[in-house]
């Protein structure tokens, strides 16, 4: 039985058939850095068969912000005569895998089709470092990246976060987190999350009792993540962060633009995080991408609808940070 409303696209569906003929383990499987260097090879080796996406230039820097350093990796577009709009980003991995090396085509991909200079964050990683690590690296690199948003981009009113699965969790956190400390005249115009992971006190045993199919990511790779995420802390899993869908309040938060995935078991938190900031007054563009499983978004060379929906959502995103505002609530339904 597969989850979503739609069969898994043929081309990833038969990357998930290879993998598993292969016997390739779950992804948290093992120590981190088994882990780690599984995903790595699997990158560098689809990496090869593709060119990255084109980018005006890149460069690596230390986000700085009230003692904490923060590895970044700063990418601009190839045309950049114009004020450009600033994004933050934040790998997905579970807390526990990726980095901006690994993630480099996607971010490349972000600052082309969106034209906005992208700061990709090199946050710290669990277990070795666990929560909240990774919360307070993504906010020193945002408060990094208003601070010098003249030499980034140019443009203090189109400063955004966007992030993917734990990336995305990172990125709302933050906006969340910004929005409470409500500094005059510094203001988050946007946030993009992809299959975000909002819920880090989830009932996984209820998603696993559907008896569904979910590819790449399953009931208990995310009790992996919270058991390497959380280390001793578990107890704060339920706290806001690193939990932004249990948040008391989501009202004031900037226009966002949220993408779920059919065959995903984060695919209900997303919607159900969607639905929350629309009741709070957010504006919200919500893309269901019914035959996608959760790491579409880095697939964009492997599968022609995987590449479509990356491409739309790099549209409705750059949309977002052009018009600096949206309709009250949107919704996509995109196979």
């Amino acid at each position: 039985m597969s989850a979503g409303h739609l069969p898994l696209d043929p081309e990833l569906a038969a990357i998930v058939a290879t993998m598993r003929a292969a016997g390739v383990p779950p992804p948290f499987s093992g120590a981190p850095a088994e882990a780690r260097e599984r995903m790595r090879r699997a990158i560098m080796a689809a990496r090869a068969r593709s060119p990255l996406p084109v980018v005006g230039s890149t460069e690596d820097s230390i986000a700085e912000h009230d003692g904490r350093r923060v590895p970044v990796r700063v990418y601009r577009p190839v045309s950049q005569g114009q004020v450009l709009p600033t994004v933050v980003f934040f790998h997905g991995g579970g807390f526990v895998l990726g980095s901006v090396e690994l993630m480099d085509d996607i971010a490349r991909k972000l600052c082309r089709d969106v034209g906005a200079v992208v700061v990709s964050v090199d946050y710290r990683l669990a277990p070795e470092h666990p929560f909240p690590a990774a919360h307070e690296d993504a906010l020193a690199a945002a408060r990094w990246a208003m601070r010098n948003v003249m030499a980034l981009g140019g443009d203090a009113t189109r400063i955004a976060l966007a992030g993917e699965s734990a990336g995305a969790n990172l990125a709302t956190c933050t906006a969340i987190t910004l929005r409470d400390q409500g500094l005059a005249g510094e203001s988050i115009a946007a946030q993009l999350l992809i299959v975000p992971g909002v819920d880090m006190a989830r009932d996984t045993w209820a998603i696993e009792a559907q008896d569904l199919d979910f590819p790449m990511l399953t009931p208990a790779d995310l009790r992996d993540i919270a058991r390497l995420a959380m280390g001793g802390n578990a107890e704060l899993a339920a706290g806001m962060p690193p939990s932004p869908l249990r948040a008391s309040d989501l009202s004031g938060l900037p226009a966002t633009v949220i993408a779920v995935a059919g065959h995903d078991p984060l695919r209900d938190e997303g919607l159900a995080y969607a639905a929350r900031l629309e009741r709070a007054g957010v504006a919200v563009e919500l893309h269901r991408f019914e035959d996608m499983f959760h790491p579409f978004f880095g697939f964009f060379e492997a599968s022609t609808a995987a590449g479509r929906a990356n491409d739309s959502i790099c549209e409705a995103f750059a949309g977002c940070l052009c018009q600096h505002a949206m309709p009250a609530f949107a919704e996509r339904r995109l196979a």
